[in-house]
């Protein structure tokens, strides 16, 4: 059998592998890279952490309040529909009201024909005051949500709203 040493791998002569100067060589180049990529990781959350704050600022100042913030889309659509349902309802209710002005006349004759007048005058006059105002309401919350609705398709939600404000220039 042969001798270990003949089977053995043997390395060259510590001449021929370069030394432990070549050794230190190394070792200081894969230094220098490491510590650039650590500098250009530094910097690169430098710069997203900023650019994430000055995006979270201009959504903040161009969005104003949002009351249906905390709502999900699904219930936000469905409450759209909800409300536009009902102001069909309402739009009718007031086009009811105006039909039912009465148009003073000059002079009823006496007093209390002209009280009365004024009353039924003023009654009519408070129904469509309040009916145009459910109407101005409900148009006004179907605003809010296509509103919120419109925000939340333009900057996306949960983890993608993070994502663009973090590399969106």
């Amino acid at each position: 059998m042969d001798s270990l040493d003949s089977i053995a791998f043997r390395l060259p002569p510590s001449s021929e592998r370069g030394g432990p100067q070549v050794r230190a060589d190394h070792r200081h180049q894969s230094g220098r890279a490491t510590g650039s990529v650590l500098l250009l990781l530094v910097m690169l959350s430098g710069a997203g952490g900023w650019n994430y704050h000055r995006n979270l600022q201009l959504e903040a100042e161009t969005e104003g309040s949002r009351p249906f913030e905390s709502y999900s889309s699904d219930d936000l659509a469905t409450l759209r529909d909800a409300y536009q349902s009902e102001l069909s309802g309402v739009r009718a209710k007031f086009a009811d009201a105006k039909s039912q002005r009465v148009r003073p006349k000059a002079n009823v004759g006496s007093i209390s024909g002209n009280v009365d007048q004024f009353a039924q005058t003023t009654q009519t006059s408070k129904r469509i005051r309040k009916a145009a105002s459910n109407v101005a309401e409900r148009e006004g919350k179907i605003t809010e949500l296509e509103r919120e609705l419109d925000v939340r398709s333009r900057l996306g939600q949960g983890l993608m709203r993070h994502v663009k404000r973090l590399t969106t220039i």
